[in-house]
């Protein structure tokens, strides 16, 4: 069924011109990538519903029949358009510092321009938003960019932005105060506003009304170094009871393979290989499935700015367990459902796996709801009428 685009009952604002800029919407078997993609087609869908036209401007074409066929919608924009962003590679990185011809075209043409991929290096754009999803912290760029040139270019980059943010029209947006702090401490940008992510709670809500559960233990994200899936067989290790479901999209290539070779291997090392399933570019369906079977969400990544996946699982009635820092401790109920060690973590999923029951389901999902997409298109149609003013 495809999804009917309607403006809902906002008070319509006058149809503007709004252009939004995104590297590269990809698109795994299993539907959009990561949450940057999500929060793109999320974003084009809130522009459209509050009336507005949408040109977008991508560095790839994108497959909108892929995105049809895993969500059974895609919010097309009106018009699309071929940016120059860049890879980020070697000498290429000079490039950045220059704005796409398509991006400065864009700006003419429209009467709001939304930075979608939110590098910050692109405020140099100075678009009207400029949205940051995985702001770099300092040790981020030493650990992740150990090439001398590639440190000497963002530690110019960012020397250069510290003095021009303040004479840039672009509002930054982010989506956590995680977030805010890092880009304060790398930019020293003193205006941000936090925006959080849309979470169709809608898809995930209809969940908790399932009761009866399986110990099931649930995973998500893309297969990718930072989400440290490894780490789920060492917590499974610990929980005898549970059953681990990993569901993972593979948009690396040959670096999310070597991924799915560490977990197995890991899982076999410590003897719960039959404990820990994963299910590789699996469906959306075969997702909710698992949610509404499972009792427990678990989120291993530390340095998580948000966690998309984790309102979804609590929507759907699932408890989480995350890490105490990051977006994902700032997102859950309470500071117990956190944790600081593994042991801690796998102690509190055992005390989930026992006590989770219907109406502690539908608190947590209750608790979601206000990151939802509602929520969400009524921040941005705000933001669009404050910029417009």
């Amino acid at each position: 069924m495809v999804l009917r685009l309607s403006k809902g009952s906002l008070k319509a604002l006058p149809a503007m011109r709004v252009g939004v800029i995104y590297r590269k919407i990809a698109v795994t078997p299993a539907g959009p990538a990561g949450g940057g993609d999500v929060f793109t087609l999320y974003l084009l869908r809130a522009l459209k519903e509050l009336g507005h036209e949408v040109t977008l401007a991508t560095a790839a074409p994108t497959d909108w029949d892929a995105i049809e066929r895993s969500w059974g919608w895609a919010p097309r924009p009106d018009l699309e358009m071929r940016s120059e962003i860049v890879e980020l590679d070697r000498l290429r990185l000079c490039r950045q510092f220059l704005p796409s011809p398509c991006i400065e075209l864009l700006k003419r043409k429209c009467d709001l321009t939304f930075n979608a991929y939110g590098w910050p290096h692109n405020l140099l754009w100075d678009v009207d938003f400029s949205y940051m999803h995985t702001p770099l912290t300092k040790d981020d760029l030493l650990a992740k960019y150990g090439h001398p040139f590639t440190r000497l270019y963002f530690r110019a980059c960012f020397g250069a932005l510290r003095s021009i943010i303040p004479k840039l029209k672009t509002m930054i947006l982010t989506n956590s105060e995680f977030s805010r702090s890092i880009i304060r401490e790398t930019l020293g940008a003193p205006k941000i506003k936090i925006l959080h992510p849309p979470i169709d709670t809608s898809l995930h809500r209809p969940l908790v009304n399932q009761e009866l559960r399986n110990d099931w233990v649930i995973s998500v994200g893309r297969f990718a170094p930072e989400k440290r899936f490894e780490l789920v067989a060492s917590v499974a290790s610990l929980v005898p009871e549970g059953i681990f479901h990993i569901v993972g999209s593979t948009p690396l290539g040959r670096l999310s393979q070597a991924i799915i070779k560490s977990v197995q291997k890991e899982a076999s090392e410590l003897g719960v290989k039959g404990r820990v399933k994963l299910h590789i570019d699996a469906p959306f369906s075969k997702r909710l499935e698992i949610l509404a079977l499972s009792k427990v969400y678990l989120h291993l990544r530390p340095d998580e700015y948000f966690g998309m996946t984790l309102v979804e699982a609590m929507s759907a009635g699932l408890v989480p367990i995350v890490p105490a820092a990051g977006g994902p401790s700032e997102i859950v109920p309470s500071a117990e459902f956190t944790y600081k060690t593994l042991e801690e973590a796998a102690e509190k999923v055992r005390y989930w796996l026992r006590e989770w029951a219907p109406d502690v389901a539908r608190e947590l999902s209750e608790h979601a709801d206000r990151f939802g997409y509602d929520r969400f298109k009524r921040e941005l149609d705000s933001l669009i009428r404050s910029a417009s003013a």
